[in-house]
């Protein structure tokens, strides 16, 4: 789980680090530009994890790995991945990172409950000149609705809030202040309306908390917002302000009100303290003059950049990211299921060796690429299920006291339903799993085949990786495995013979599930395969 989250952190900071890098770039160009380079960022952050999903893996390992142990196969060949079944079903990660994005979003929900409950006490401003003014400014910005102006108080910053119903928040003595006042504030939160800067503030808030975890997100949200300033700024100065004027009563609003913007992240404020001297210095320095461009080479570079962030795989060695193309599957089998679109079972009857039903039987299903486990009792008639699947892979684990764990792996498709006869044996020494007759294999006509036609048909193997807690307690041995591949050349049933240990045997397992064949072809048909696989796990001396 560590170089999971190395690997999310390293990947989603190379996209906010390059939006950020070529907004220092383009210091010549205009703030409007420089915005629109960060909230590009933001979008692609957030549908970067979907791009991961469907993507094809690249591998690029950092260093070398360092292995202690060897795995050897005969018949058929390595495997890659490893992975222990978790102990709990709760999900901590899940947890820890739901509690951090709530935790992002109270200063949000606290703004907004703060700013309702000013606009409850705000009055309308009425005042003609106020509101010819605001129309003629309004006209000049083709705003297609115009927004209303309230005045609350004497010590509150003028600010716009609002995303679909825009309002225009000003101190009361707003009706004392001179023109060039009036002006400036109107153009500044007028522009604020029209460029819908509130909507795009928040789809940052919302894309930083779901990203709380990446420190360069929150270093991008105020950013955005320092430009979202700077480009309503010069939005003023284009409209004929002069600049001295324009920076005299900037400062002068922001010295007579005190109160801090960062209480309102709802809002936009006119005057906040964070940026407000390197607002005063591009101000008068005349760094508005950038022409307007869209920055579409910059866009392009850094959406080609999330590509490769999507694709490549950091820490290829690491049991977190094995199996890249099913857990990818798996994923968007995922949203299937969610959607009510598809669905697969994986249900079956476990007996002892008498072929009586064996009831309270623990049954637990694992999907070693997405980690989500699920666990249910056998019933009196020694029935188990486990509906609403995503399609990919699964380690099945029988487990009662008196009998011999009971380990399965099955591949399922959408809405594929798989039945077994499961029956455990007597004893806790070394595991073996039955299978009754009627369910020798969930691919019918399967044949069974041996020696060097697994080694030609083979088409995809991987270098193993020794179960960390079995080279720690000093385990070694052999698994040997019964394995069934579809017409397809994917391994879709593997029944446990014999093992030494659990660890290892979850590590066979999860090793044969990758693998993939070429077609057999019986009379010019495709057929099904059955064959036996020998996992030898030996310690270096």
């Amino acid at each position: 789980m560590l170089w999971a989250w190395a690997s999310l952190l390293i990947r989603s900071g190379a996209i906010l680090a390059a939006a950020e890098l070529l907004r220092r770039m383009s210091r010549k160009s205009s703030a409007a530009y420089r915005y629109r380079i960060l909230l590009t960022g933001f979008a692609l952050l957030l549908i970067w994890p979907g791009l991961s999903a469907i993507l094809p893996e690249i591998a690029l390992p950092l260093w070398p790995e360092r292995t202690q142990g060897t795995v050897t196969v005969t018949q058929v060949i390595y495997y890659l991945n490893q992975r222990a079944l978790p102990s709990t079903q709760t999900n901590w990660p899940l947890l820890i990172w739901a509690f951090g994005a709530v935790v992002s979003l109270l200063p949000w929900f606290i703004g907004y409950i703060r700013i309702r409950r000013i606009v409850a006490k705000a009055h309308p401003l009425e005042e003609q000149a106020w509101r010819t003014l605001l129309s003629q400014e309004s006209g000049r910005l083709a705003l297609r609705r115009t927004p209303e102006l309230l005045k609350y108080g004497s010590s509150i910053v003028p600010l716009t809030f609002g995303v679909f119903r825009p309002r225009i928040l000003l101190p009361s003595d707003c009706q004392s202040w001179e023109l060039t006042r009036r002006r400036v504030v109107l153009l500044h939160e007028l522009m604020h309306v029209r460029r819908r800067d509130l909507l795009w503030q928040f789809f940052a808030n919302a894309t930083t908390a779901i990203w709380w975890f990446q420190p360069l997100c929150w270093w991008s949200r105020r950013n955005l917002r320092r430009e979202s300033e700077k480009a309503c700024d010069a939005w003023v100065l284009a409209s004929g302000v002069r600049a001295s004027d324009y920076a005299s009563e900037l400062l002068n609003i922001a010295q007579q009100f005190k109160w801090r913007q960062s209480g309102f992240p709802v809002a936009t404020a006119m005057a906040q303290r964070g940026d407000l001297e390197g607002r005063l210095h591009a101000i008068l320095s005349s760094q508005f003059a950038g022409v307007r461009n869209v920055p579409t080479v910059k866009i392009l570079l850094l959406a080609g950049l999330t590509l490769s962030a999507s694709a490549i795989t950091i820490f290829p060695q690491q049991n977190d990211f094995q199996g890249g193309y099913s857990m990818k599957r798996t994923l968007i089998s995922g949203l299937l299921v969610s959607a009510g679109l598809s669905a697969a079972t994986i249900g079956g009857s476990v007996f002892d060796s008498a072929g009586t039903a064996v009831p309270d039987a623990q049954a637990s299903l694992y999907n070693p690429n997405t980690g989500a486990k699920q666990e249910a009792a056998t019933t009196r008639d020694g029935k188990f299920t486990f509906p609403s699947l995503a399609a990919g892979s699964y380690i099945l684990r029988v487990e009662k006291q008196g009998f011999a764990s009971l380990f399965r792996e099955f591949t399922v498709q959408s809405d594929s339903q798989v039945e077994r006869g499961l029956i455990l044996s007597s004893g806790s020494g070394a595991q073996q799993a039955a299978i009754s007759p009627a369910a020798q294999s969930n691919e019918p006509g399967a044949i069974r085949v041996g020696g060097e036609f697994e080694q030609e048909k083979l088409v995809s193997k991987v270098q193993p990786i020794y179960p960390p807690s079995a080279k720690a307690a000093g385990i070694q041995g052999t698994v040997k495995l019964d394995v069934t591949v579809s017409k397809d050349g994917i391994p879709v049933d593997i029944r446990v013979l014999s093992s030494p240990n659990d660890d290892l045997t979850r590590s066979a397992l999860e090793a044969v599930s990758q693998w993939r064949y070429s077609s057999t072809l019986l009379n010019g048909q495709p057929t099904a395969v059955m064959a036996e696989v020998i996992v030898n796990y030996t310690l270096s001396q």
